[in-house]
Parts: structure tokens; C-alpha cells; sequence
């Protein structure tokens, strides 16, 4: 499989990246590789049904966990198989799925784990699914912890909990998806609220070779940061009228960079960033571009906490307001993640300069 990947990795880097799909010549005869796209009208409407899927279960004006769960009518606009058939099977090897919707074994030659476009990998940013108890739920990876071949990846606790089995969609010869299970909750708060909100999944030992802590497009991260303080602060006077304060600490006023394979932005993983607000002890919060599929992804700061720092863990995308003015259905509102800090492991640090798939020389 590591050939495989790597024809892969030098085919899109040839072919340059965004290339909604590349010719690599594997074992056997050659392939086409291409991501699992949806389009903008499908992810219009998983986006609506996200909302609506929220705001029925935790109502408005408050806080909710990202992760979506997807019923048939989702899986089917997402090109997946009903949850009657993915429940009934387990992913130990590399699965896709006849036109019938009836699982097969995948060739094994002509299959990678997909982070995004031009990005192969087990890596901060990919797609994760969660198939357990009858449900099918839609989550991110965050951050790399561990040392190679000993490696786990975060994620949102509220995205399974210790012992749920996690699933990556791959792609595979002639555009069918494939799903492969790659590892198992070791830990995991569950849904801890605001600040209480991570998890990790340590990695079958023949998926480590799949890992990079490296995120895709953005690259890092390189340390943690660990500054606490308020970007901004409101105040509210006579008739309620609000006061705004900001702090001049350019390292409190990061820009955030975060990457999940959420849809409705771009096709498939994308790169964002957002605006911090406030950074606490357990919990940070930002204004920024979010959509379903984003829970358990990780972020990153522009810089750090000080000087020459760059692109440091910041943590795990969780929670978004719900302000009842369904602002975010257009992909944007405001975000709140735990921070990375919180995670009891040792993180791994990635390259600043991103690389699209994992090779032996590099993290």
C-alpha cells in the first residue's frame, strides 16, 4: 500500500494541486484517483438539514456540538450507501461497494486514505466517520499524538466514545468510495461541553505507515499554544447598548487556521481561517467559516505565543452558536474548540511546509 501511496503523492504533485483528479500508473493497470466530491446544491441542503438537525435537538441562543448525523436521505446525497447497510458491516480491510450497494473487498493497490484535495493520509483535516450503535456520524481528525508507529490522532470527544471503531472514507480505482476502519477510541470526555470536548483513536498498527501529523495545506503544527487572555470583551451600559474592548497583544489576536473535511466550502477538505476571540484555560473561541462534517478538526495559530513561534496546536473545533438569525447557514458563525493543551498525550509536530502524502522521511 505505501507503493501505492506514494505513485499517488508524485502523481499529484505532478499534476499540481487542486486537480480534481490524476492518472497514476499502479500495480496492474493504471487507475483514476479522485476525491469524493459533492456538489454545491447537495451540500446547500446537508448544510440546511445540519441546521435544522441542531437547532431541533438544543433549540437557539446556545451552544452545540458540530458533529452531524447522517440519516439515508444524507447518505445518499453524499453517494454513500443507506445506514441499514453500512451498520451491517465492519471495515477491517478496505471496503467499496457495488452499484447494488452490496460491500466488497477494495484493491488494495489502488487505494489511499484521502485528507483533501492533493492531500493523501491519516492526518489533521480528514474525513471521519463514525459508525456505531445504529448511527452514522460525521466528524474531522484534529492533531497527530504519539511517535511513529505508535501514533493516535485526535478528535472531538462528543464524536464516539472509548471503544467506537473509526472510519475513514478513502478513494479507490473509477471514483467508488471505500471505507476503511483505521483504529479505535482510546479515549474520550464524550460530549463534556465547552472546554471538556476531546478524544483520541490510536491507530492499527498496519495503518501507522498512513499517518503524518503534518495538516494538510496549512502545514504545522510546531508546539502548543499556551497564552490565555481576551482579544475582545463586552460591555454593556445604558440601554443595553454594547461597549467593545480589544487587546493590542498581537499574540492574543491570532488568526486562526484550521482544516476539515466539512462540505460546503470548496469540494471536499478545505483550508479556512477565522478570527480568535477569547483564549481560556480549557477552551478558545473564534469567528470563522465552519460547516458540517468540521466537528473534531483541529486548529492552528498564524504565529503563537511568541516570538518567531508558528503555526502551534491550538486545539479542536467543537461547538458553534446557535443565534436563532440561522447565520450560519450561510458557513459562517462563531466557534468554540478545546483547547489542545487539555489532550493527555505528547503531540507530534508536523512540517510548516505541507507535503501531500506520508513518506518515510518525513512527520
Amino acid at each position: 500500500m505505501r507503493k501505492s501511496l506514494i505513485a499517488v503523492a508524485v502523481s499529484v504533485v505532478l499534476a499540481g494541486f487542486g486537480a480534481p483528479a490524476v492518472r497514476a500508473q499502479l500495480p496492474g493497470a493504471p487507475i483514476e484517483v479522485s476525491e469524493l466530491q459533492i456538489s454545491s446544491a447537495t451540500t446547500d441542503v446537508l448544510r440546511e438539514r445540519w441546521y435544522d438537525q441542531l437547532v431541533a435537538r438544543y433549540g437557539t441562543q446556545a451552544w452545540a456540538p458540530l458533529r452531524m448525523e447522517l440519516e439515508d436521505e444524507d447518505l445518499a446525497l453524499m453517494g454513500l450507501p443507506s445506514k441499514r447497510v453500512l451498520t451491517a458491516n465492519r471495515y477491517d480491510r478496505p471496503t467499496t461497494f457495488t452499484a447494488a450497494g452490496n460491500p466488497q473487498p477494495a484493491a488494495q493497490s489502488g487505494t489511499a486514505a484521502f485528507a483533501g484535495t492533493g492531500f493523501f493520509g491519516i492526518r489533521p483535516g480528514g474525513w471521519l466517520l463514525l459508525i456505531s450503535g445504529g448511527s452514522i456520524g460525521w466528524c474531522s481528525f484534529a492533531h497527530v499524538y504519539g511517535s511513529p508507529g505508535n501514533y493516535s490522532i485526535s478528535t472531538a470527544g462528543h464524536c464516539g466514545k472509548v471503544g467506537d471503531v473509526a472510519t475513514v472514507v478513502g478513494v479507490v480505482g473509477n471514483r467508488s468510495p471505500v471505507l476503511m476502519d483505521i483504529g479505535t477510541f482510546s479515549k474520550s470526555t464524550g460530549d463534556g461541553g465547552i472546554g471538556k470536548d476531546w478524544a483520541l483513536i490510536s491507530v492499527k498498527p498496519e495503518y501507522q505507515h498512513l499517518v503524518t501529523p503534518t495538516m494538510a495545506f496549512w502545514g504545522g503544527p510546531s508546539g502548543m499554544y499556551k497564552k490565555v487572555g481576551e482579544v475582545a470583551t463586552f460591555s454593556y451600559g445604558r440601554g443595553f447598548v454594547p461597549t467593545v474592548t480589544t487587546t493590542p497583544d498581537p499574540f492574543l489576536a491570532q488568526q486562526l487556521l484550521h482544516y476539515g473535511h466539512g462540505t460546503g466550502i470548496g469540494a471536499g477538505g478545505t483550508p479556512r481561517s477565522g478570527s480568535s476571540i477569547s483564549w481560556r484555560s480549557t477552551y478558545f473561541t473564534f469567528f470563522g467559516a465552519i460547516t458540517p462534517g468540521d466537528s473534531g478538526s483541529g486548529t492552528n495559530t498564524l504565529t503563537g505565543d511568541a516570538v518567531g513561534a508558528q503555526r502551534q496546536a491550538a486545539g479542536i473545533n467543537t461547538h458553534i452558536y446557535l443565534d436563532g438569525l440561522q447565520t450560519f447557514k450561510t458557513g459562517t458563525g462563531y466557534l468554540a474548540g478545546t483547547r489542545a493543551t487539555l489532550v493527555t498525550g505528547t503531540l507530534a509536530n508536523g512540517q510548516l511546509v505541507p507535503y501531500p502524502a506520508p513518506l518515510p522521511t518525513l512527520p
